[in-house]
């Protein structure tokens, strides 16, 4: 422990109010630490003899008690511990970069209806971002992961004996059609709204070029509003831009569209893009404002 010179006086003039310290150096000044180090050492020793007498020992468990964060079973030692919420989440995390973009590069067999067998993704030598490797995880650890993804992005199917996975949507693999993944929509009966959501920063480009679908297979839409109760996924929760379709329209004129099983509306529009002339009209959000489709930037 290190104390101040003037932490030091103020402590002997405490402790011994009517006595004079001085203290003799080469340069004839004051030097209290020096002095009074013995002594602090002798008060301090006692200090900490008695908290000792009363001490109790360090358990990591009882600190997660006290902090809040002993929730779920733990995983690993010492300092690698990883709660089992963390590794569902991370094992969820890994499984939709694979299912959706990574399949091919590592050499996992994908079906053109996106379906993998679970027992060879859990072959794969990856790590999820909790650093537990996919082999030390279970075909039950998979299923949990499916279960709690609040955005339902995922699909298991029992086929002779195996458990299969494929994410719903969002892919980029090329080899996953549009008519083995997705379910065709014929009519505007089907939906009551279709619904794009950016961000302002977006909108000039997107009012010049239209949307694109970028590096994925399909430009998403929402079947709803952002605070709808049953509007899962298609769009960020954030996005302060609306871009309303008018489906019939562009239905009309050819552009297919699907909708996946967790009521994601995706198309590839006419050579992966969706034209401003199917726009229907553009609103911020959340303040529901009006947007000109021929806004100048």
């Amino acid at each position: 422990m290190r104390v101040s010179s003037w932490s030091a006086f103020r402590l002997f003039r405490l402790l011994f109010p009517h006595r004079v310290l001085y203290s003799s150096t080469s340069s004839d000044r004051f030097s209290p630490v020096s002095a009074l180090y013995p002594i602090l050492l002798l008060r301090m020793d006692k200090v900490n003899t008695s908290n000792s007498l009363h001490s109790k020992p360090f358990s990591s468990s009882a600190a997660s008690r006290r902090s809040g964060r002993g929730r779920g079973r733990d995983f690993g030692k010492g300092d690698a511990i990883v709660r089992e919420d963390d590794r569902i989440d991370a094992l969820g995390r890994i499984m939709t970069r694979i299912l959706r973009h990574m399949a091919a590069e590592v050499n996992l067999e994908i079906r053109s209806d996106g379906y993998v067998r679970v027992a060879d993704l859990l072959k794969l030598n990856l790590t999820t971002y909790a650093k537990v490797p996919l082999r030390a995880h279970t075909i039950e650890d998979v299923k949990e992961a499916v279960r709690r993804d609040n955005k339902q992005r995922f699909s298991l199917l029992e086929e002779n004996g195996s458990l299969l996975i494929r994410a719903n949507q969002g892919h980029s693999i090329k080899n996953v059609t549009s008519e083995s993944l997705l379910k065709p929509i014929l009519s505007t009966d089907e939906v009551q709204v279709c619904v794009h959501g950016t961000y302002k920063k977006n909108l000039e480009s997107i009012l010049q070029y239209g949307l694109k679908r970028m590096e994925r297979l399909h430009v998403h839409f929402a079947s709803g509003l952002p605070l709808d109760g049953e509007v899962i996924s298609g769009m960020r929760r954030d996005v302060n831009i609306l871009i309303f379709l008018d489906l019939r329209k562009a239905l009309q004129d050819g552009m297919k569209f699907y909708i996946s099983d967790n009521k994601v509306i995706l198309t590839e529009g006419f050579d992966g893009v969706v034209p401003t002339e199917y726009f229907e009209k553009i609103e911020t959000w959340p303040w529901r404002q009006s947007i000109p489709l021929q806004q100048k930037f």
